[in-house]
Parts: structure tokens; C-alpha cells; sequence
């Protein structure tokens, strides 16, 4: 192991630009680590705004983590901020025609087996559903995900018998929220990954991790203050414009007016965003196709921010079933005022409505987005039957995560690229995740990993929870 200093620079401050920091800085104490961010705040698409109506830091999405996030919690809880986010171990399911489902894990059985229980109990899906589900979640245990990634969701499902009403009621609602995209464009592989390792895998990896506090104040204030305090450099409005290579391997970085020098080099942009900083020369020495990752499609995402006069939903989360709106977060108070300044008072009364793969929303008039969420949570929670909405904000990112299609998935690349000391980070990297918090942080210590190897230091753990499931030691074939 070798103790000299060296100068890394990650481009991109987001979520897995800053595993990647917090990853060096555990290892690599006296090195240099420069992060370069081009916003004024770090976290990329985790992030919040101020609401001017109302004074509120507003989430531009919610973003929740699972208890298969395990890389994630694992940095949160290195970082020591964990105690932002609160810890659900089950959901409840409302639809109009039917009275409310709750999802929870069975005290007594073991995973894979845990979700039987209340899979039965679920009151919008027939027998005859119930019993498709179970099939085809037995079939998809005992099914290897390489065989699965040139194959689209829907088509395997209807493959294996599913109907279009359980696709419609069960696989599109799960899928929509954790892949941000419908049955018909995602692959089947990236469905394994959400149903076998994010619901079966362990009694806990389906529990929901809600945030406390603006998602601007954990990634953009938090977890860069405790990059710093481990002597990482966090440079906002910081843009990089390209990046050029020297003869003796090392990296000369062009930052605004600026050129500064590394020995590795991270990037951690968005997909779309290689071609900005890699000249052609740099591009194919890296054996990265830029052109490719330019026309990636991405799948947009809506959020719907509410604002009543009293409390709407008794409970700090809700899924929604036959409606346009899929998940209602009701905003937790945080304890301390320090920590909830620039919001109102009486936090209760602002639900934020999310709505994965909102392409049918495109040309819609915002008034009506409003009318018609509002209309769906007062007929299904009698608390908003007398609320009146004093204002909205509608928010719809079409960039929030790419389209994980099979065509997507064989495109991604790896974090080592050809060219010695250039490595890739962020959610479109192959990490065997989808567009997640967990997989651009799985791909933040893949990218600190190639550092840490190459220049002789010990790598840090990556977790693959898949590995410890029943599920797969035991099920698949």
C-alpha cells in the first residue's frame, strides 16, 4: 500500500459524486480530492427550491430509499446522518372502489416468504390475481437476470400468464415508482432487480426510508459539510468545460478560466452530459461512445406540491392505486427549528403527489394536474373532504431517470474505462441497478475503487445484497 499523495477530481456533485469523495476520504486520508460541482449546490437531481408562495423548501421530487438500499444507508450511517430519515416497514394501498390495503412483512416467516401474508390481504386484487402474482414471482426467483435483459417487461410478463388487469394493478404500480418508467419501455431485468432484491431479498429490504428534512438540506448542505470536515475540497459553480491528458498520464482540468492538474480523474455526470467535457480524442482512448449516452431517452417524473388549509391524510405516506396520482408524502416535522427554516409553521399541511412516467401528462394544463389529484385525495381520505387548497406548484423533470429498456441497459458502460486514470460514476453506469440513490452510490465507490486499486490502496466494500437473499442461493436455477 503506498501513502502518496495524489490529486483526484470528481466531476458532478451529486449523489454519486459524493460517494465517490466520501469513499477516497475514508481511504485515502492525505490525498487531495477535489470536488467540482457546476450548480450552486450540490446533490444533482436530489435536490429542493424555494417555493416563493409560500416560503417553503420544496423537494423537486420525492426521493425514499429502501431497506435494500444498503450501500446508501451504509454512507448515510458512516456520515453520521441517518437520523434524518424515517423508517417504515410497511405501506398502505388506497383505491376508489375499495377500502385501504396495508402492506407489511410477516413477524414470522422468513425472506422470500415474509410477503405472503400480506400479498392475501390485499383487497383490490382478486384471487385469480393473487395467484398470477405468485406464479410468476416463483418463476422470476428461479430465472437468471442475464437471460432477462434483452427481454421488456411486459412481454415476459405476459409470457408467464400475468393479465393485463395484474399488470395494470400490481407489476405497473411497483414498477413505476422504483423504475420511473412503465412495463412496456423498462427491461425485465431491471424488474428482477426491483421485486427480487428490493422486496424478497431480506425481512427489512422492503421497508420505506422517508426523509426528514428538504433533500438540498441533506445533499446539499449535510453530507457536504461532512465531505469537508474529511478534508475534501466541494467547489460549487465550479464548470468543468473538457478535460485533456498529458504524456505522463496525468489529467489537466479546464475549470471556467482556470486549468488545474490531477493524477485521476471521476466523472460523475448525467449520461447526456459526457459529451460536454470528453473531446473525440479523449472519448475513444476512453472507449466511451458519447454520441450513444447523448440520445439515451429518459422517462420524466411530476411533482405535484399541495398546500391545505388543515391535514389531508392521517398517515406520513400513502400509495395510490387507479388513480393519477401514485405516492402522497405528507412533510414530517423535523424537531428543530434550525432545520426547517424558510418553512411554514403548521408543516403538516403540505403533500407533495408523485407521478412516475408522466408521459401522458405532456401538454396538460397544470390547473388541471391540480383538479384532478386534489378530486382523487379527497374522495379517498375523509380528512380532505372540507380541506380547501390554498396554492400548488407543479413540477415535472423530464430528465429524472433514464428509460432502463434493454436497448439502455446494454449501453452502460463500466466505471474502469480504457484510458488509465479516468473513471466513471452516476446511476447510468452498470451497476446491475436501475436509476436509483443506491446505484449512483454503488457506482460512487466502483469509480473511488479504480482509484483506490490503481494506485495501490485497499478498495472499499461494496455490498451486493442479491447475494445474501434466499431468494437467490436458494431459488434460482
Amino acid at each position: 500500500m503506498t501513502d502518496e499523495p495524489r490529486r483526484v477530481a470528481i466531476i458532478g456533485g451529486g449523489i454519486a459524486g459524493m460517494s465517490a469523495a466520501f469513499s477516497l476520504a475514508t481511504q485515502a486520508k492525505r490525498w487531495t480530492i477535489d470536488v467540482h460541482e457546476s450548480k450552486r449546490c450540490t446533490g444533482g437531481r436530489a435536490g429542493s427550491f424555494l417555493d416563493v408562495k409560500t416560503g417553503d423548501n420544496v423537494d423537486y421530487c420525492q426521493h425514499v430509499a429502501m431497506g435494500c438500499c444498503t450501500n446508501l444507508l451504509t454512507m448515510l450511517r458512516d456520515a453520521g446522518i441517518p437520523q434524518w430519515y424515517t423508517r417504515y416497514d410497511s405501506l398502505t394501498f388506497h383505491h376508489p372502489d375499495y377500502p385501504p390495503s396495508k402492506f407489511a412483512k410477516s413477524n414470522w416467516l422468513p425472506a422470500p416468504f415474509h410477503l405472503l401474508p400480506t400479498m392475501a390481504s390485499i383487497h383490490y386484487l382478486s384471487w385469480k390475481q393473487k395467484a398470477e402474482i405468485a406464479q410468476a414471482t416463483f418463476r422470476l426467483m428461479r430465472t437468471k437476470p442475464a437471460s432477462l435483459r434483452a427481454v421488456h417487461a411486459r412481454q415476459w410478463l405476459t409470457s408467464v400468464g400475468q393479465s393485463d388487469s395484474t399488470i395494470r394493478d400490481y407489476w405497473e404500480i411497483v414498477l413505476a415508482s422504483a423504475l420511473g418508467d412503465t412495463c412496456e419501455r423498462v427491461s425485465m431485468a431491471a424488474a428482477r432487480k426491483v421485486f427480487i432484491d428490493g422486496f424478497l431479498a431480506t425481512k427489512s429490504a422492503s421497508d420505506v426510508l422517508v426523509p426528514k428534512l428538504p433533500l438540498a438540506t441533506l445533499f446539499g448542505d449535510r453530507l457536504p459539510a461532512v465531505l469537508r470536515d474529511r478534508g475534501v475540497n466541494v467547489f460549487t459553480a465550479s464548470r468543468v468545460s473538457n478535460i485533456k491528458q498529458h504524456d505522463d498520464q496525468t489529467f489537466a482540468v479546464r475549470i471556467d478560466d482556470s486549468v488545474l492538474h490531477y493524477d485521476h480523474v471521476i466523472v460523475a455526470l448525467p449520461a447526456h452530459g459526457l459529451a460536454k467535457i470528453f473531446s473525440p480524442s479523449i472519448a475513444d482512448a476512453a472507449g466511451i461512445n458519447t454520441d450513444a449516452f447523448a440520445n439515451v431517452p429518459y422517462s420524466p417524473i411530476t411533482g405535484v406540491h399541495l398546500w391545505f388549509d388543515r391535514p389531508v391524510m392521517p398517515d406520513a405516506h400513502a400509495v395510490m392505486v387507479g388513480t393519477l396520482a401514485q405516492w402522497l408524502f405528507r412533510r414530517e416535522t423535523s424537531g428543530s427549528p434550525s432545520d426547517a427554516k424558510n418553512e411554514t409553521t403548521d408543516v403538516s399541511h403540505y403533500v407533495q403527489v408523485v407521478i412516475s412516467a408522466s408521459h401522458l401528462l405532456k401538454g396538460q394544463e397544470a390547473s388541471q394536474v391540480v383538479a384532478q389529484v386534489t378530486s382523487e385525495i379527497k374522495q379517498l381520505f375523509p380528512l380532505a373532504r372540507d380541506a380547501s387548497l390554498l396554492t400548488s406548484r407543479v413540477v415535472t423533470d423530464p430528465q429524472s431517470v433514464y428509460s432502463l429498456s434493454p436497448s439502455v441497459d446494454s449501453i452502460r458502460p463500466a466505471s474502469v474505462t480504457r484510458l488509465p486514470g479516468l473513471s466513471l460514476a452516476g446511476d447510468f453506469v452498470q451497476t446491475g441497478w436501475p436509476a436509483t440513490m443506491e446505484g449512483a452510490v454503488i457506482s460512487g465507490r466502483m469509480a473511488a475503487n479504480d482509484v483506490l486499486t490503481r494506485f495501490g490502496c485497499i478498495p472499499v466494500p461494496i455490498d451486493t445484497l442479491s447475494q445474501k437473499s434466499l431468494a437467490s442461493r436458494l431459488l434460482i436455477r
